[in-house]
């Protein structure tokens, strides 16, 4: 079975984990997530509606949850694992997190990739009039969206 560490955060976030969770050929053996909605979205920073989804999936399944909230937490606690997943993930996951996956690191980013990197691509596709959204998974590079794309899937 392959170990797999997760940023997730958000609905796609727990859709992955859920996933997961359920493959036979994957096990999570550590899972971050953001407690706290981004300011762009709520000044008062409020705890996600989607937060206790995953404290409770992470405690069913036994699987160690941080929350992460701030671009300058510092992880100090990372396992080895052979994957790292990334999904609708706030911050730069550092090189040095990056390097401990032993096989991939990868990410999945709701727009094309270069042209719509970082925050809200889909806001930024509709924004230049785009027809079609595009979903982009790509490896994890110290740069936010800069990983080569893997596969990307197209939506009218």
């Amino acid at each position: 079975m392959k170990t797999v560490v997760g940023f997730l955060a958000r609905p796609h976030g727990y859709n992955a984990l859920s996933a997961l969770v359920e493959s036979q050929n994957y096990k999570i053996i550590k899972l971050y997530t953001h407690k706290l909605n981004p300011k762009s979205q709520d000044l008062q920073r409020s705890i996600r509606a989607d937060y206790e989804l995953f404290v409770k999936k992470c405690a069913e399944n036994s699987i160690p949850l941080t929350s992460i909230d701030s671009k300058d937490h510092e992880i100090t606690d990372f396992p080895e694992c052979d994957y790292i997943i990334e999904v609708s993930w706030r911050y730069i996951i550092p090189q040095n997190i990056i390097n401990k996956a032993r096989r991939d690191a990868f990410g999945i980013h709701r727009g094309k990739l270069p042209e719509f990197a970082g925050a809200e691509p889909i806001k930024q596709a509709l924004l230049k009039n785009e027809k079609i959204i595009v979903l982009s998974a790509h490896y994890l590079e110290k740069t936010i969206d800069t990983g080569q794309v893997i596969t990307s899937i197209e939506f009218p």
